[in-house]
């Protein structure tokens, strides 16, 4: 029974460290690529022709998101780079 409460006392004073949240990680391509895909959405919703925007968002949120450079995915914050600007039109016209 003594082993037990050593054992349950040392848990106690491990589990503090253990409970500390890891660093946020920087963002993924991943999660880029689900970001661009909400603002796809959110900007088509208003649209004439936003029915069947889903999949066209898709398709182009997977392009965008695939043309980010590894820096450029690192230092991602809110919006593409402005080199993709002119390829975006694009890629959206492109995406069925």
């Amino acid at each position: 029974m003594m082993r037990f409460g050593l054992v349950l006392g040392a848990m106690l004073v491990a589990m503090p460290a253990m409970a500390q949240k890891a660093p946020a990680a920087g963002p993924t391509r991943d999660k880029i690529r689900l970001a661009i895909l909400d603002q796809c959405v959110l900007t088509q919703s208003g649209k004439l022709a936003a029915e069947g925007a889903g999949p066209k968002c898709g398709c182009y949120a997977r392009a965008m998101s695939k043309a980010l450079t590894d820096e450029e995915v690192a230092g991602y914050r809110k919006s593409l780079p402005k080199r993709l600007a002119d390829q975006s039109q694009t890629i959206f016209a492109g995406c069925k």
